[in-house]
C-alpha cells in the first residue's frame, strides 16, 4: 500500500513539473518586439526632425552675417523653433515608450523570478521526496513488488522521476539564463532613458537659447518701423491675390451650373411642347448639356465632394512634413504687433519636397499669385484645396487627379516663402486645415 501511494506521489510531482513549464510564453517577447519597432519608427522621426534643424540653422548662421537680412533671419528662426518644438515632442514621446518598455521588462523580471522560485521548490520537493522515502537501491524498490506487472510499473516510473529530475534541473539552468538576459534588456533601456532624457534637456537648453536669439532678432526688427506699412500692405495684397483668384474659380462654377440649370428648364419645357416638328426641334437644340473644360461631369464632382467631405479629420498630408510654421486665422505678428488673417496654413518642407493631392478632383486652375508664388487650385465637388510656393509643376489645367498623384515640388530656397507650401482648404468660406488633416 505504501509503494502504491509512493508511485501517485511521483506521477503528481511529474505532472506539477510539466505544468510549471507551460507558464512562461512568448508574450514578452513579442510586448518588448512591439514597443521596440515603435521606438525606431520615433527615432526615424526624430532623425527627420534633425535634418531639417541642422538645414535651419545653418541658414540662421549665415542671416546672422547681415544685418539686412534680420527679418529673414526671424522667417527661419521661427521655423527653427517649429521644428525644435515637434523634436522635444518626438522625443518624450520615444521616452514614454522608453518608460513602457521598462515598466514591461521590470514586470516580466518579477514574474519571472516568482516562476523560476517555483521551480526551485519543485525541484526541492523531488529531492526531498527520494531522500525521505528513497530505498537503498532501486533494485530494492523493484524486487520487493507484488508481481510483475506491478514491478514493470515501478520500473516506468523510477524512470521517468529520474528524467524529471535532470528536466527540473535544466529548466531551472535556462529560466535562470533567461531572467539574466531580461535584466541586461533592462539595464539597455534604462540606459536608453538616460540618453533620451539628456537630449530633452540639452534640446530644451537649446530651444531656450533659439527664443532668446529671436527676441534679439525682433528687438532689432521693430527698430526698423519703416518697413511696418510695407509688410501690412504685402499680408493684404497676398491675401486679396489669392482670394480673387479663388472668388473667379467659384464665379466660373457657378455660371456653368447656371447655364446647365436653364438648360435643364427649356428643355423640360420643350418636350411640352404640342407640335411634334417644334417640338423636336426645340429638343434638340436644349439636349446638349453645358459641357465643362475640364472631361468630369456632374457625377464624379459629386462623388468626388462626398468622398472629400467623409475623409475630414483623415485627409493624407500633402508632403511628409507635419511641421506647422503659420497657422491659419487670424495671427498676431510678433515683430510689429498687427493682426492680419492667414487663409491656409504653411508647412515646413524639404526642398523641392513632392507635393500630393489629398483627395480625388480634377485642376481647375494654375496661376501666379502675389507672395505664394505658383499656385495649383484643385476642385473636389463644391471644395477646393490649393497649393502654393511650387517650385515645379507636374500637372496642366483641367487634369483630372486621384488622391496621392503628385501636383508639383514644394518651394526652394529662392521661393517666395523660402522652403515652405501652402495648402488651402475652401468650402463656401475658408477653412482650418487641421481640421482637415490626418491628426
Amino acid at each position: 500500500m505504501t509503494n502504491r501511494l509512493h508511485i501517485k506521489l511521483i506521477g503528481c510531482l511529474l505532472i506539477l513539473g510539466v505544468c510549471s513549464s507551460l507558464v512562461f510564453g512568448q508574450t514578452y517577447d513579442q510586448k518588448r518586439e512591439k514597443i521596440l519597432k515603435e521606438q525606431e519608427s520615433t527615432r526615424a522621426e526624430i532623425n527627420v526632425l534633425d535634418a531639417r534643424i541642422k538645414a535651419y540653422q545653418q541658414r540662421v548662421a549665415e542671416a546672422e552675417a547681415k544685418f539686412n537680412k534680420s527679418y529673414r533671419q526671424f522667417e527661419n528662426l521661427n521655423s527653427l523653433i517649429a521644428l525644435q518644438d515637434d523634436k522635444i515632442r518626438s522625443l518624450t514621446k520615444e521616452q514614454k515608450q522608453i518608460e513602457e518598455e521598462i515598466e514591461l521588462t521590470q514586470t516580466e523580471i518579477d514574474q519571472r523570478e516568482k516562476e523560476l522560485d517555483m521551480l526551485i521548490e519543485n525541484y526541492k520537493k523531488i529531492i526531498l521526496f527520494a531522500y525521505k522515502n528513497g530505498r537503498s537501491t532501486n533494485l530494492e524498490l523493484l524486487l520487493t513488488a507484488d508481481s510483475f506487472n506491478e514491478m514493470l510499473v515501478r520500473s516506468y516510473y523510477l524512470k521517468k522521476f529520474e528524467e524529471q529530475k535532470a528536466k527540473q534541473a535544466q529548466q531551472i539552468r535556462k529560466r535562470k539564463e533567461e531572467l539574466d538576459q531580461i535584466k541586461i534588456d533592462l539595464r539597455q533601456s534604462l540606459n536608453k532613458n538616460k540618453v533620451v532624457l539628456q537630449q530633452i534637456t540639452e534640446e530644451k537648453q537649446t530651444l531656450n537659447g533659439q527664443r532668446s536669439q529671436q527676441k534679439k532678432t525682433v528687438d532689432t526688427i521693430r527698430s526698423q518701423k519703416s518697413t511696418l506699412v510695407a509688410e501690412l500692405t504685402k499680408s493684404r495684397q497676398q491675401k486679396e491675390a489669392l482670394q480673387n483668384a479663388f472668388n473667379e474659380l467659384i464665379a466660373e462654377a457657378d455660371e456653368i451650373e447656371k447655364l446647365e440649370n436653364e438648360r435643364l428648364i427649356k428643355l423640360a419645357r420643350a418636350r411640352k411642347i404640342a407640335d411634334e416638328s417644334v417640338r423636336n426641334r426645340e429638343v434638340a437644340k436644349y439636349s446638349k448639356p453645358i459641357v465643362r473644360e475640364a472631361a468630369v461631369t456632374s457625377e464624379m464632382l459629386l462623388a468626388d465632394e462626398q468622398k472629400f467631405a467623409a475623409l475630414k479629420g483623415q485627409l493624407p498630408w500633402p508632403v511628409s512634413s507635419r511641421t506647422i510654421s503659420k497657422k491659419f486665422g487670424k495671427t498676431r505678428n510678433p515683430v510689429y504687433g498687427t493682426v492680419t488673417e492667414y487663409l491656409g496654413v504653411n508647412i515646413v518642407t524639404d526642398p523641392a519636397a513632392p507635393v500630393k493631392v489629398v483627395s480625388d478632383g480634377y485642376v481647375s486652375q494654375i496661376a501666379p499669385i502675389t507672395g505664394f508664388g505658383d499656385v495649383v487650385f484643385v476642385k473636389h465637388g463644391s471644395y477646393y484645396t490649393a497649393y502654393g510656393n511650387l517650385s515645379k509643376i507636374n500637372v496642366s489645367k483641367n487634369q483630372v487627379l486621384k488622391a496621392g498623384d503628385i501636383v508639383g515640388l514644394s518651394g526652394v530656397g529662392v521661393s517666395p516663402m523660402g522652403e515652405n507650401l501652402l495648402f488651402v482648404v475652401r468650402h463656401k468660406d475658408y477653412q482650418d486645415p487641421m481640421g482637415w488633416l490626418q491628426k
